[in-house]
């Protein structure tokens, strides 16, 4: 063993000899702290048999995954995608109370039409129950929704869907950072006063402006406009479709309000004086409050129409020969038109 150059420091090497060759293992070094700059290395010159240097460590020990069993689920595809969709929310009681139900008339019944007029009597009645139930709305956060691998439903015990056809099942996992759940009753609620705008309304097809006499309770349209008052109201119930903006119609600067009102079959509507007061809450179930407010749906052209809150289906409309304001379904009587009007501030 030679020196090269000047060693500054101490090694110390492990000789042994493994299936006939000799090994020399690196175990500990020592080096000098006053001179970190110079290098230190061993050369081994020949005759010397040949050498292998090992250098000790750690071997990480691999542990085996257990095998998957056979009710893992495994994803298989992910899509990012905008959904719209409903859930209606049931107890699985009341689900098996309507199977027993069924079941039990299917009995009483031998023939097919009282089955079937049975079937719609349950429909309607599930039909009322469910505009009366509560609503439960759950909104989420940066939702992300992955469909899990589809399997069959078992042989022996089919799903309701298929009742033994056979079908494929595929599980949708749905992951939220946040999400927040609203209780909207449908059965009773209130309207509640947020905001107001002072505008005109004007009739399309006229060119005219919605005027009223408190006085005489009568409304007319006029080439002179006349400011009106829209309050604008948040509801505590929704309804099963989308019928508009809830808003009370205000001649300006006065207590008079545009009201719906209905006398045996006949709707109209009329100028009546009521108290602000009043008008800052109205209740679902106070008729003589709720004939105030009318539903404000516009199209994409902002033309609006005016729909009573109370009888539903009924419009505002404008009578273009008298120039008089009145109630009209969309029957196909009345031209579609007459009911269009446009806000401007």
């Amino acid at each position: 063993m030679d020196l090269d150059s000047e060693v500054n420091g101490g090694v110390l090497i492990l000789h042994q000899i493994h299936e006939g060759k000799h090994q020399y293992e690196v175990e500990k070094v020592v080096k000098s702290r006053k001179d970190n700059s110079k290098k230190m290395f061993v050369s081994l010159q020949p005759p010397s048999p040949p050498q292998t240097v090992h250098k000790a460590g750690h071997k990480k020990e691999q542990t085996e995954q257990p095998p998957p069993s056979e009710d893992t689920l495994h994803p298989v595809s992910k899509e990012s995608m905008m959904m719209n969709f409903h859930w209606d929310m049931k107890r699985e009681e009341d689900l098996n109370e309507c199977e027993e139900k069924k079941e039990g008339e299917e009995k009483e019944t031998g023939g097919q039409e009282d089955v079937s007029q049975a079937q719609n009597d349950d429909d309607e009645e599930e039909e009322e129950e469910e505009e009366e139930r509560d609503l439960l709305i759950v909104t989420m956060t940066k939702t992300s929704i992955s469909v899990v691998r589809g399997r069959g439903c078992d042989g022996d015990s089919p799903c309701q869907g298929c009742h033994g056809t056979g079908c494929i099942l595929s599980d949708v996992v749905m992951v939220s950072e946040s999400s927040t759940v609203t209780l909207v009753p449908r059965g009773s609620g209130s309207f509640k006063q947020e905001k107001l705008s002072n505008v005109t309304v004007e009739h399309v097809d006229t060119h005219r402006y919605l005027r009223g006499h408190c006085s005489q309770r009568s409304l007319y349209v006029s080439p002179n406009p006349e400011k009106i008052t829209i309050y604008y109201y948040k509801s505590s119930f929704m309804d099963r479709n989308f019928r508009g903006v809830p808003v009370v119609l205000n001649l300006t600067q006065s207590n008079c309000y545009l009201r719906c009102c209905k006398e045996g079959a006949r709707v109209f509507l009329q100028v009546e004086t009521c108290e602000s007061q009043r008008l800052k809450q109205i209740s679902k179930s106070d008729e003589s409050t709720m004939s105030f407010v009318f539903y404000m749906k516009s199209d994409k052209s902002r033309q609006r129409k005016f729909e009573s809150v109370l009888h539903h289906g009924w419009f505002i409309h404008i009578v273009t020969e008298s120039d008089s304001v009145e109630m009209a379904t969309l029957d196909g009587h009345v031209a579609a038109h007459s009911f269009l009007f446009v806000i401007q501030k």
